[in-house]
């Protein structure tokens, strides 16, 4: 009788599922295997197989798979009312949503679930087990989750990369998948693209230039040279958003240096991604070849925080967010030519809008233009009338004035400290030979060597701070280096352009002019980039 009731309705659906969720059992749960199982038991059954729905690759911890709900879709259709499963897990590994399926949609719509190697079979009557095998189901999703996530962990920490498709401009290695190597079809674009933007050309230029060249950009590459599937597509294979071109200049895998674990997820059940904060990136310099040059890329970042407007009169504001008031601190805003004046000039925004608040700070376009060139003309000059070892002698003065007037006292400091430390380690040493030899008694011994590591552990913190404050010089001297080799690289200088002012110029502080007519001064202090200007005084 109950065989009969069993049979009476017969339409039976197969669900397989595999993903990484599953672990180290992937060959018994392989959909070939699942497939085998489940049909083999429908025909015993004489179940009519009336359809079969596999998500592959697909975590158990998440509902929205394609094909299962391509089979709810058939259920609420009312063409399935045996949904089979190789066991519990295949269903799923979230303990609430199972619940759901199994106890309210399952019997909401007539199905019976049948999950073979766990005997669950909801036409058999109540089954008490299931509940506690979906609860160690989710259990071990969790577990899995856990060390998968810990595993990427190591990774980063070695400075790997983990990533499916590598970052543009960069294939894996051949020899060894975590390693980047440049890719010689794309990593002439990124740099092209880096040298346009240090050059002060705009995302939508350079868009513009690589779409005229006919370049593929990254999902087209992806797709018909790495044979990578990408979730979204362009309209034309050489179309250049500026957001991509945007987020490539930003990245800073282009320097050599990678930057992992920069998202998170909510939680195993939900992937939804959360970007970290800065400090929680795992950092490891130099792991692979660069793409750009340090000066270059920060060039580049510090032409896009620029907002340059276009005028009616065409002129290429050279000095747009270089020129700040020393009162207020806001930028110069350009004043174009009027009827009562011929020439291009410029004044504090903040005056310009509450003219209360600030004064005008007004200087002319040209004698800033003149004096920014002589700076620069100047400091080239004295680079290149200079040999390597002055420079380096001289870099090095300019910085321990510029860290601290106590450096030279800091740095005797820490030499005599670290001398000191190591005489306490010599005198331990012996202490404990001493000790072996029977030469001093044990509570001496104690008295000694607790007298000296206490004076040797006061003596590291002090080293450790001093080290801080003389490594303040050392990076001053290394950004002296790096200005004078700019200067040195730069071709000499003789006409200003955006590209140059701010290759060479962090900025340029006005001051208020002072007196009147021939007795009229102005201070102007320029703020070159890597240096001070005072150092060259």
């Amino acid at each position: 009788m109950l065989k009969q009731q069993l049979n009476s309705r017969n339409r039976a659906a197969l669900y397989l599922r595999l993903s990484r969720d599953d672990g180290g059992d992937v060959e018994s749960n392989s959909i070939g295997n699942q497939r085998a199982i489940l049909e083999r038991y429908a025909t015993e059954s004489d179940f009519d197989i009336i359809g079969e729905y596999v998500d592959d690759g697909i975590s158990g911890t998440t509902f929205e798979r394609p094909n299962f709900k391509r089979m709810i879709e058939d259920i609420e259709g009312g063409k399935i009312t045996i949904v089979l499963c190789k066991d519990l897990s295949r269903l799923g590994r979230n303990n609430a949503m199972v619940a759901y399926f199994t106890e309210i949609f399952f019997v909401q719509n007539r199905v019976r679930f049948i999950a073979l190697n766990d005997g669950i079979d909801s036409a058999l009557g109540d089954n008490e087990i299931m509940p506690f095998k979906s609860v160690i189901n989710e259990y071990y999703a969790r577990d899995i989750s856990k060390k998968i996530r810990s595993a990427y962990k190591i990774q980063a920490q070695k400075g790997n990369y983990t990533g499916v498709i590598p970052p543009y401009g960069y294939l894996k290695n051949p020899e060894n998948k975590y390693h980047l190597i440049p890719n010689p079809d794309t990593a002439p674009y990124v740099k092209r693209m880096f040298t346009m933007a240090a050059s002060g050309v705009g995302t939508s230029q350079i868009a513009r230039s690589l779409k005229d060249d006919g370049v593929l950009n990254p999902t087209a590459y992806s797709e018909q040279v790495l044979g990578v599937k990408r979730p979204y597509t362009y309209k034309n294979d050489t179309d250049w958003s500026k957001t991509s071109i945007y987020e490539i200049l930003h990245n800073k895998v282009y320097l050599g240096h990678m930057f992992s674990q920069k998202t998170t997820t909510v939680s195993f059940k939900n992937k939804t991604p959360i970007r970290n904060s800065e400090e929680e990136f795992i950092v490891v310099y130099n792991t692979h070849e660069p793409l750009v040059e340090q000066d270059e890329f920060e060039l580049a970042q510090k032409i896009f925080s620029i907002k340059k407007r276009g005028n009616r009169h065409g002129f290429d504001n050279i000095f747009v967010g270089v020129l700040k008031c020393s009162d207020c601190g806001a930028g110069l805003a350009i004043a174009f030519p009027t009827s009562h004046k011929n020439w291009f000039s410029y004044t504090c925004n903040r005056y310009r809008q509450y003219s209360n608040y600030c004064t005008t700070h007004y200087i002319r376009y040209d004698n800033i233009y003149s004096i920014v060139l002589e700076g620069i003309q100047t400091r080239q000059k004295f680079v290149r009338e200079h040999k390597e070892s002055e420079l380096v002698a001289y870099a090095q003065q300019l910085a321990d004035k510029g860290a601290d007037i106590k450096l030279k006292q800091y740095r005797s400091e820490l030499e005599r400290f670290q001398k000191r430390c190591g005489e306490l380690d010599h005198l331990l040493q012996k202490l404990f030979e001493q000790l072996a030899l029977g030469a001093i008694p044990q509570e001496r011994f104690h008295t000694l060597s607790a007298t000296y590591e206490l004076e040797q552990k006061a003596l590291k913190e002090k080293v450790e701070i001093l080290k801080k404050e003389v490594s303040k010089s050392d990076n001053n001297m290394q950004d002296i280096l790096r200005f004078f080799d700019l200067a040195r690289k730069h071709d000499y200088v003789t006409e200003l352009t955006s590209e140059v002012v701010h290759k060479f110029v962090d900025h340029v502080v006005i001051y208020q002019a002072e007196g009147v007519g021939k007795s009229k001064t102005q201070k102007i202090v320029i703020n070159f980039r890597f240096i001070k200007d005072s150092w060259f005084e």
